[in-house]
């Protein structure tokens, strides 16, 4: 179970990343059942060591809020409470949204933990 909290009508969490041996928590992580994929902030997975290389792909996403350029990384492992995913493919983008996000937690990994959303008592079950 994983605690959940409504800001500017936002559903947020946090999650930790680990790539390559090193951490962060990233706090202001969005709760996204609309995004297909899971993204964070290209200056906070900077901090981590997680950069564009010579033969990762740059592509273009897009969803309600616009459209950005992103590269793909596998990271070691997401963890979310006392779900973790290892080897998990995510996005890495600038995220200029108009407000203050580390990340979005997409439908790819909502799947895999195998999700259950309850809004009345802001909690993320796994089964």
């Amino acid at each position: 179970m994983k605690r959940l909290v409504i800001e500017d009508g936002l559903l947020l969490t946090d999650i930790e990343i680990t790539f390559r041996g090193q951490s962060i928590l990233l706090k202001r992580v969005l709760v996204d059942t609309g995004s297909g994929s899971t993204i964070i902030s290209t200056d906070l997975a900077e901090s981590i060591g997680i950069i564009a290389e010579e033969n990762d792909m740059i592509y273009r996403i897009s969803g309600v809020g616009g459209s950005e350029f992103v590269f793909s990384k596998t990271v070691d492992s997401i963890n979310m409470g006392q779900a973790v995913i290892r080897e998990f493919s995510l996005e890495i983008g600038a995220m200029n949204y108009g407000f203050d996000l580390d990340g979005i937690i997409g439908l790819d990994f909502l799947q895999q933990i195998k999700a259950i959303i309850n809004i009345d008592k802001r909690i993320i079950e796994f089964n």
